[in-house]
């Protein structure tokens, strides 16, 4: 790279010092003159004035000879501005890939969408029977209208949307103990379903209007992964049950009065080490088969991923599901497995061939919605977080932008419509989903599934009579396993890197939802995490700091205490490179060669840094953490400990507000009466390096803050001082003066300053760097010093005369 002339003025004060004490000039870098997504607005292709530098290339070579582009940020927009061909594929996401259809990706999602079909029916069947009591209508008319509609508004690929058996098992225990009532009086139990279905609905779309999305950034990782190992080994106990041939025993021993319930997984999972050796020996023989056939297959489909060979990546298409299901049903109509003891699906009950709508708002589904909105609302959270889940771990997966905004709008939707219908509340499932992703290619393969589900519904549920249920249960067996695949690793990272609290969360979460249920294990991770974030939240950051002796660089005292260790190496050569990124550096204005052995105190003074946003959750904290500082100099300090700095020692208190972006009321008024308690005391305070946000300093007048700090000046004789001298230079340089400043200069000019205009105005008595409140606190100090020594001198002077 060629150099830089050196007649050219430095791009910035801090570029200046930096570039002199490396002994080299920092890299300049060729400026892009190519954007993604180039908006004619946003670029300007303005000709450079010649006395500019073109830039040259790594190798020494000029450019093409056209000055660099210049651009402006894509700023933000309202909608009203932007045209619909932008708008309509960001809310109707089918736009934003359908002309990019090709036949690749249809024979990717047909293949996705038969081989879902082949086990999400059953399960569908089986979760609106067995789980929600209800007619199987409910369960396929979910499964099949829920993903057509998902196709359009869905914003998430591979996601596949439909009943689940937690919400199922919410609704049958809302509607259990009314269908006694409703077989009295001939009344139709879908009406129950539509009514939980269209509050799951209205709440959900309510949120994503309401761009309530952000409630799931509470969602961390650790308790994602968490739920979904969770889930994962349920699904494996509750299959093993029937895997082992042991359903029929299971209801005896449910039906004992004298041996205990068995509710939860772990209950279940007593009963399967208790009763091992009941089991039922073909239906063993039939899963064992078929899950290994099924886990040989998808591990050689992994192999064919990996493969450089295209003939042999087509092999990724095989339907493993679909196969092992259908040669299931064959063997077990050929053989009549079910005369020797197989449990299998066998004659659909309440069956319904008809298509029925159901008005949502007619007067006997709106009465219902009085006794039923909280399981609906219960079927809305838990659904959203299951999504949530499953969209999350897809997105980070596949590299995904995911708007949970679109996704509630999208979810809402789709149970509003489902209503109509009397469909089981529908949601994403992270299991099936991530079977989808294995050929899937767009939401197309969901659309897919959900037409199989639609036309079965109608037709050919009888060919479903031979399908063995412990093929079904082989099928959630592996799908658990490929649930729990990324706990290890998960677990291992949090272990390498001492995240014991991420440790913790997981584990809450999967002993729960193992020990009790997944609705608890749910909330009580919930419930630990939003601890976590409160904990986190009202705790203040505030620093003490510190100025170097001789120097203008003020730094967190507590760390510099904790980080002596680094001055032993101070003659390093890495010491140079390494001081500031292992010190949190609060520079003022200039960088200069640092003392890391001691930190000043400056006299009666506290400089108190206050690197975040303050509301009214860590507002108060502040309080006591400042109480802290006064009384030991540290935030560290532990309360029990006698005090180590007297009250006269604080005199004033410099806060510096640097990372203080926004202020909110309750905030405003809690820092009002603390520095109202300072002033009472006879202490002043300073703001330095206020953030230039017009919301944050009108509420700082607003609340009457900077009248107080104005006030404060005035009782320092700043302004009177002001008025005294406007003649006087100002203190403060250009940026390109300041830049140009080099070594002794800068002392010069900091030495001969004057206290002219170091603030911005009469109602915004903020300064820009520490110094400058210190300027006025020593210019304040050397009046007193005066009067007291002019007092002095008279009263000497009366007393000679009186002799």
């Amino acid at each position: 790279m060629s150099a830089r002339n050196t007649n050219d003025p430095p791009r910035s004060g801090s570029s200046s010092q930096i570039s002199k004490s490396s002994n080299s000039e920092p890299s300049y870098r060729k400026i892009s003159n190519k954007r993604v997504n180039t908006e004619s607005s946003s670029l300007l292709r303005s000709q450079a004035s010649n006395d500019i530098n073109v830039l040259a290339d790594a190798n020494g070579d000029n450019t093409d000879g056209t000055p660099p582009t210049e651009y402006e940020p894509t700023r933000t927009r309202t909608i009203d501005n932007l045209p619909w061909n932008v708008v309509l594929p960001y809310y109707l996401p089918i736009l934003s890939w359908v002309p990019e259809y090709n036949i690749s990706y249809f024979l990717g999602d047909l293949v996705g969408g038969i081989s879902l079909a082949t086990f999400q029916i059953p399960l569908c069947i089986s979760y609106a029977t067995s789980l929600a009591h209800v007619p199987i209508t409910c369960g396929l008319f979910s499964l099949g209208i829920a993903p057509l509609i998902y196709m359009v508004f869905g914003s998430v690929p591979q996601m596949v949307v439909g009943p689940e058996a937690p919400i199922s098992l919410i609704v049958g225990q809302a509607v259990e103990p009314l269908l006694h009532h409703a077989k009295k009086k001939n009344l139709d139990p879908i009406e129950y379903v539509v009514a939980i279905t269209l509050v799951s609905g209205a709440s959900l779309l309510g949120f994503g209007l309401g761009r309530f999305g952000f409630l799931d950034n509470v969602l961390s990782e650790s308790l994602l992964k968490g739920f979904i190992s969770g889930v994962g080994i349920v699904m494996i106990i509750n299959a093993s049950i029937s895997m082992l041939g042991l359903d029929e025993l299971l209801k005896q021993v449910r039906g004992d009065p004298e041996l205990p319930d068995i509710h939860s997984p772990f209950d279940k999972l007593t009963f399967l080490v208790h009763y091992f050796k009941e089991f039922h020996k073909l239906t063993l023989i039939i899963s064992l088969v078929g899950f290994i056939v099924i886990m040989a297959l998808r591990s050689f489909k992994k192999q064919a991923t990996k493969s450089q060979n295209h003939l042999y990546q087509k092999l990724i298409y095989i339907p493993e599901i679909l196969i092992v299901t259908c040669l299931a049903t064959w063997l077990s109509q050929v053989n009549r497995w079910d005369q020797k003891g197989i449990d299998i699906i066998g004659e659909i009950k309440n069956r319904d061939d008809s298509f029925t709508f159901y008005n949502p708002f007619l007067h006997n589904v709106v009465k219902y919605i009085k006794f039923l909105s909280s399981s609906g609302f219960l079927c809305a959270m838990l659904g959203f977080f299951e999504s949530t889940t499953a969209s999350k771990s897809l997105g980070s997966i596949y590299n995904l932008p995911i708007s949970s905004n679109r996704e509630l709008v999208a979810l809402g939707f789709i149970n509003v419509t489902g209503s109509v219908f009397g469909a089981l509340p529908a949601f994403g499932g992270y299991g099936r989903s991530k079977i989808n992703a294995i050929s899937a290619k767009t939401t197309t393969s969901g659309a897919i599934m959900g037409a199989i589900a639609l036309v079965t519904a109608n037709s050919i549920c009888d060919y479903l009579y031979f399908v063995p249920k412990c093929i079904l249960s082989v099928i959630t067996c592996v799908i658990g396993i490929s649930l729990i695949d990324e706990a290890p690793y998960e677990l291992w990272f949090h272990w390498k890197s001492r995240g014991y609290n991420e440790l913790v969360t997981f584990a809450i979460t999967v002993l729960t939802t193992v020990f009790f249920s997944m609705e608890t294990g749910i909330a009580v991770g919930l419930i630990y995490l939003l601890i976590r974030v409160i904990k986190h939240s009202a705790e203040s950051r505030i620093q003490i700091l510190g100025r170097y002796p001789g120097t203008n660089t003020f730094l967190d005292a507590d760390l510099s205490r904790n980080s002596r260790s680094i001055a032993q190496g101070r003659n390093s050569p890495n010491l140079e490179k390494n001081r500031r990124s292992q010190y949190n550096v609060f520079t003022d204005d200039n960088f200069r060669e640092l003392n890391v052995q001691a930190l000043e105190e400056i006299e009666g003074c506290l400089i108190i840094k206050i690197p975040e946003p303050l509301s009214f959750v860590n507002t108060n904290d502040l309080k006591t953490r400042l109480k802290r500082v006064e009384m030991y100099g540290s935030t560290r300090a532990h309360p029990a400990l006698k005090r180590s700095r007297d009250s006269s020692m604080t005199k004033y208190i410099i806060f510096d507000l640097d990372g203080m972006t926004e202020l909110d009321s309750s905030a405003a008024q809690i820092l009002l009466k603390l520095l109202q308690n300072y002033e009472e005391r006879g202490i002043r305070s300073f703001f330095v390096r206020v953030i230039e946000d017009r919301h944050l300093k009108q509420r700082l007048i607003a609340t009457g803050i900077a009248k107080l700090l104005t006030r404060h000046l005035e009782l320092m004789k700043y302004f009177d001082y002001q008025a005294s001298s406007p003649n006087r230079r100002l203190n403060r340089f250009d940026a390109g003066e300041t830049a140009s400043l080099q070594g002794d200069d800068i002392d010069t000019a900091d030495d001969t300053s004057s206290l002219d205009r170091l603030i911005g105005e009469y109602e915004e008595p903020y300064f820009s760097h520490i110094s400058d409140a210190l300027k006025i606190i020593d210019h304040y100090e050397g009046l007193n010093k005066d009067d007291e020594s002019l007092i002095e001198r008279d009263s000497e002077f009366g007393d000679h005369s009186m002799v």
